[in-house]
C-alpha cells in the first residue's frame, strides 16, 4: 500500500506545487477582484474566484490580467504572484467596453467596404503606364537579440565536446553522416546567417502591352545557379490584397474603428482587427493587427499584422501616393520558422509519452523579409520591344550588380553568410537536392539526368484494371538540345504491355520551340476530349476519369510535331500522325469493320492572356496561372498515305475564374463538332464517371475532374456535336470542424446537350445525348478538418430516373496543397 501511495503523493505534490499561485486585488481599496481573466498570449488560463485567487500552469514567461473597469496588467510569471489593478475612470471604461464588443464595429465595416470599392481606382494599374524598381532581402536567422547568447552557447558546447572521449561511442554510418552535416551547418551559422537571398527587380506596366518583370540581379547563398522557380516568389503585398481585408474572410475576423490620426499629413482611419477563434477563451484585448485607411481616397495606407503568439511573427506594409495612385513603399516581415535545438543533459526521469530523453536548449529561427521600392516613373513612353518574351526574365544572376540597388550595406554577419553557406551547400550537394524538389512542381521526380513522370507509375480503369508502369525523360543535364523519353505500362486485367518512345529537339533557349518525333502503342478511352495543351495539374485532375469506363481502343501511332510559343500568352502545336487503330470493345463502323488506318493533321492552340511565365533550363514554367484560359484543337483526317478516314474534328474549352462578394466563381464552357467518315472515338463521349452497373457500393464513387459528370454512366453518351457548361461557386465563408484547418463549401452545377447525325452507323450499345443532361451538387473541402474533400451530386431534368441511387454520385478529393 505504501509503495502505491508514495508515487501518488509525489504526483499530487508536483501538481500542486508546480502551479503558479496568483492573487489579484484593487489597488485603491485592497479588495480582491472577482472574475479577473488571465491570458497567455491569446489563450485563457483561468479566472479568479471570489477571493481574487487563481492557480494555473503555463510555459509563458508573461501573462496578461484583464478585469472589467480596471486597467490591463502584464506581469512576469512567478511561483507566487500578487497583482494590484488600477480602476479605470468611467469614460475610459465605456471606451473599452465598445472596443471589446464581440462583433465588428459597423463603422469599420463601412470603411472597409469603401476601401474595396475604390481598390481599382486607387491601384497603379489604373494609370496608362509605370516603371519602378525594388530591392528584396530574404534571410533566415536567429532572433537578433539572441545571437550573442547563441555564439556563447556554441563556444561552451564546442569546448565540452572536445573533452569527450569518442573512442567507445558507436554510431550508424547514416547517423554519423547526419551528425557531421548538422555540425557543419552549426559551424556555418555561428558567424553567418542560415540563409541569405538578395534580389533587385524592375517592374514595368503598360495598358497597351501588359506587364513585364525583369530580375536585374540576384544572389542566393549556397547556390551557384539560380533557382528559377523561386525567382517569382512574392512574399509581399505587392499587387495582392491582404487576406484580412478580403470580403470573403469577413466572418473570420472582427474589426473595430479605434482612432482617427494624422499620418504623413493626411487624415487616416485606424481599424484594429482580431481573428475569431474560441470566443469564450480568447483574450478580448488581443488584436492581430491594424489597418490604416486614407480618409480622403479610402486607399490602404498601412497594414500591420501580428501573430497570435508572442514572437511568432509580424508584417508591416506601407503604401504612398504618387499621382493620386497608391504604390507600395516598403515592407518588413518576420516569421517564426521552428527552432534550432541542442541536447544539453540527460533527464533524470522521462514522463509517459515523452520521447525526449535529454534536456534541450532552443533558439528560435526566423524568416526575415525586407522589401524596398523606388525609382518610380509614371506615364512614360513604353516600347513594345520591352514587353516581348515571357512575363519574367532574368538579366543577371551573379550578384555583381546588387551593390547599386542595396538600400543599406550588408552587415558583417550577412556578408559572412555567402562564404559560409556557399561552402556548406557545395560540400553536401544541396543544389541537386533542391533541383529535385523544384521538378515536383512540374509533375516530375528527378534523379540526376533522368526525370520520372509521376502520372505513369500507377492508374486504374475498367478495361486495363490496375496499370503499373514508369515514364522517364533525359533532361537538360544530358543535353541542352536533345531530350529522349519513353514510357511503358502493363494492365493486369487486359494482360497487355503498352509503351511509347519520343525525342524532343530544343530549337531555342529563349522561348518554347520544340520539334518532336514519337511512336506510341497504347490504349485510350473512346471519344475523349483533347488535352493537348493542358498543364500538368489539369491532366492530373483527369487521371481517374475512366475509373468506371471500359470503352477503349488501341492506337499505334507514328507522329511528328512542332510546339512553339508565339508570345507569352499564345502557344501553338502542329502535329502530323500516321495511325493504326482498332476497337477493344464490340464495335462495327458502317461496313468498314473495327480497325482503321488513319492519317491526320492536328492544330492546337492555347491562349492565356494573364498567365505569368519564365523560361528555365527545364523549359517554360508558369509561376502564376491567370484567367481566362482558352484551348482550341482542330483535327483533319486524310485519305492519303493509306488512310481510310476523311473527317474534321474541332473542340474548344474556355475557363474563367474570378472573385466577388459571393466568393470564388469558376466557369467552364466546352464543346465540339465532328463530321465526315469517323469512327466513334473520333466523335465525343460526354465524360460519365459513374459505373453503368450500380449494384456495387463503389459504383457511384469517383474523383473530381475537369468536366466529367459524376452521375452519368461511363461510356454511355456520345455525340458528334455537343456543348457543355459547368459553374462552381465557393461560398464566401469558412468554418472549423475538427483540427486547425478551415473547411469551405463549394456548390456545382453542370449541363450538356448534343446530337448524333447518323447513330446507326456505329454498331454498339450507346445513347445519343439529344436532351439536356444536368446535375447539381456540393463539395465540402477539407472535410472534418482533414486533407480530403467529400462531394455529392444529383441528376436533374430529362435523364433523371425514379431510382435514387441511379441519380446520385459521390466524389472524393485529396487536397494536395492545402
Amino acid at each position: 500500500m505504501t509503495k502505491f501511495l508514495s508515487p501518488l503523493f509525489l504526483f499530487f505534490t508536483a501538481l500542486v506545487f508546480g502551479q503558479t499561485q496568483l492573487k489579484v486585488f484593487n489597488k485603491a481599496n485592497k479588495q480582491p477582484i472577482y472574475n479577473a481573466a488571465v491570458y497567455c498570449d491569446d489563450a485563457l488560463l483561468g479566472k479568479t474566484d471570489f477571493n481574487g485567487a487563481l492557480s494555473f500552469k503555463t510555459k509563458c514567461k508573461k501573462v496578461e490580467i484583464l478585469a472589467s473597469n480596471f486597467e490591463d496588467v502584464t506581469a512576469d510569471v512567478k511561483k507566487n504572484m500578487e497583482i494590484s489593478m488600477q480602476p479605470l475612470s468611467e469614460k475610459r471604461g465605456n471606451i473599452d467596453r465598445v472596443v471589446i464588443n464581440d462583433k465588428s464595429d459597423p463603422r469599420a465595416l463601412k470603411i472597409l467596404d469603401e476601401l474595396n470599392k475604390r481598390a481599382k481606382e486607387n491601384s497603379p494599374k489604373s494609370l496608362d503606364s509605370y516603371n519602378f524598381k525594388s530591392y528584396a532581402k530574404f534571410s533566415i536567422d536567429l532572433d537578433k537579440d539572441s545571437i550573442d547568447t547563441y555564439k556563447n552557447f556554441l563556444a561552451t558546447r564546442k569546448d565540452s565536446l572536445s573533452k569527450v572521449d569518442h573512442k567507445d561511442f558507436k554510431q550508424k554510418e547514416s547517423d554519423k553522416k547526419d551528425s557531421l552535416m548538422a555540425e557543419d551547418f552549426v559551424e556555418a551559422s555561428t558567424e553567418g546567417q542560415m540563409f541569405l537571398w538578395e534580389k533587385a527587380t524592375e517592374y514595368k506596366y503598360s495598358k497597351k502591352y501588359g506587364e513585364k518583370t525583369n530580375i536585374i540581379d540576384n544572389r542566393m547563398s549556397g547556390f551557384k545557379n539560380p533557382i528559377y522557380e523561386a525567382l517569382a516568389i512574392n512574399i509581399s503585398n505587392l499587387d495582392r490584397t491582404p487576406r484580412q481585408l478580403r470580403p470573403e474572410n469577413r466572418k473570420l475576423f472582427n474589426y473595430y474603428l479605434t482612432d482617427t490620426i494624422q499620418l504623413d499629413g493626411r487624415k487616416t482611419y485606424v481599424i484594429k482587427f482580431k481573428e475569431i477563434t474560441d470566443k469564450k477563451k480568447q483574450n478580448p484585448r488581443k488584436f492581430n493587427g491594424k489597418i490604416y485607411v486614407d480618409a480622403d481616397s479610402y486607399a490602404l495606407k498601412k497594414f500591420e499584422s501580428t501573430s497570435k503568439k508572442i514572437n511568432e511573427g509580424n508584417i508591416v506594409s506601407v503604401w504612398k501616393p504618387i499621382h493620386n495612385k497608391w504604390f507600395l513603399d516598403y515592407e518588413d516581415l518576420k516569421l517564426k520558422m521552428g527552432d534550432t535545438s541542442f541536447d544539453t543533459s540527460k533527464k533524470d526521469s522521462v514522463k509517459a509519452g515523452d520521447t525526449k530523453k535529454y534536456n534541450q536548449k532552443k533558439f528560435g529561427n526566423y524568416l526575415y523579409v525586407k522589401n524596398r521600392f523606388f525609382d518610380f516613373e509614371i506615364d512614360q513612353p513604353q516600347k513594345a520591344s520591352d514587353f516581348k518574351g515571357y512575363s519574367l526574365e532574368m538579366k543577371n544572376s551573379d550578384g555583381s550588380l546588387l551593390q547599386q540597388y542595396r538600400t543599406d550595406s550588408l552587415t558583417t554577419r550577412e556578408s559572412n553568410t555567402y562564404t559560409k553557406i556557399d561552402s556548406f551547400v557545395q560540400k553536401h550537394d544541396f543544389e541537386k537536392k533542391l533541383n529535385t524538389l523544384t521538378q515536383l512542381l512540374r509533375g516530375n521526380l528527378r534523379y540526376k539526368m533522368i526525370d520520372f513522370d509521376l502520372t505513369k507509375f500507377i492508374s486504374y480503369d475498367k478495361y486495363q484494371g490496375i496499370r503499373l508502369g514508369a515514364g522517364l525523360k533525359l533532361n537538360e543535364k544530358f543535353s541542352k538540345t536533345f531530350s529522349p523519353d519513353g514510357y511503358f505500362g502493363y494492365g493486369f486485367k487486359d494482360h497487355r504491355w503498352k509503351y511509347g518512345l519520343g525525342l524532343d529537339v530544343k530549337l531555342s533557349d529563349k522561348r518554347t520551340s520544340i520539334f518532336r518525333v514519337e511512336y506510341v502503342d497504347d490504349v485510350f478511352a473512346a471519344g475523349r476530349f483533347s488535352n493537348q495543351m493542358w498543364d500538368m495539374m489539369m491532366k492530373i485532375s483527369d487521371m481517374n476519369l475512366d475509373l468506371h469506363n471500359s470503352t477503349f481502343y488501341r492506337n499505334q501511332r507514328y507522329g511528328a510535331s512542332f510546339l512553339y510559343d508565339i508570345s507569352n500568352s499564345l502557344s501553338m502545336k502542329i502535329a502530323l500522325n500516321k495511325e493504326k487503330q482498332n476497337a477493344l470493345f464490340d464495335y462495327q463502323y458502317k461496313n468498314m469493320g473495327s480497325s482503321f488506318d488513319n492519317t491526320n493533321a492536328v492544330l492546337s492552340l492555347k491562349f492565356a492572356p494573364n498567365d505569368k511565365n519564365i523560361m528555365t533550363p527545364s523549359g517554360k514554367y508558369t509561376y502564376e496561372k491567370g484567367y481566362p484560359q482558352v484551348f482550341l484543337n482542330y483535327e483533319k483526317g486524310f485519305k492519303t498515305l493509306g488512310g481510310d478516314l476523311d473527317y474534321n474534328r474541332l473542340d474548344a474549352l474556355i475557363i474563367h475564374q474570378f472573385r466577388s462578394k459571393l466568393g470564388y466563381t469558376k466557369i467552364k464552357l466546352f464543346g465540339g463538332i465532328s463530321s465526315g467518315t469517323a469512327p466513334i472515338w473520333k466523335n465525343f463521349e460526354i465524360a460519365g464517371q459513374n459505373d453503368i452497373n450500380i449494384d456495387h457500393w463503389y459504383s457511384n464513387i469517383s474523383t473530381p475532374s475537369n468536366f466529367g459528370f459524376a452521375t452519368m454512366p461511363s461510356g454511355t453518351f456520345f455525340a458528334d456535336k455537343f456543348a457543355g457548361f459547368k459553374i462552381s461557386q465557393s461560398l464566401p465563408f469558412r468554418f472549423k470542424t475538427l483540427g486547425k484547418r478551415y473547411s469551405d463549401i463549394e456548390l456545382e452545377y453542370q449541363s450538356a446537350i448534343g446530337d448524333f447525325k447518323n447513330p446507326g452507323d456505329h454498331q454498339f450499345q450507346f445513347r445519343a445525348l439529344d436532351h439536356y443532361y444536368q446535375e447539381a451538387g456540393l463539395m465540402w473541402n477539407r472535410f472534418l478538418g482533414t486533407q480530403f474533400g467529400v462531394g455529392f451530386s444529383y441528376r436533374l431534368g430529362y435523364y433523371q430516373t425514379s431510382e435514387f441511387k441511379e441519380n446520385m454520385g459521390i466524389k472524393i478529393k485529396f487536397n494536395l496543397l492545402n
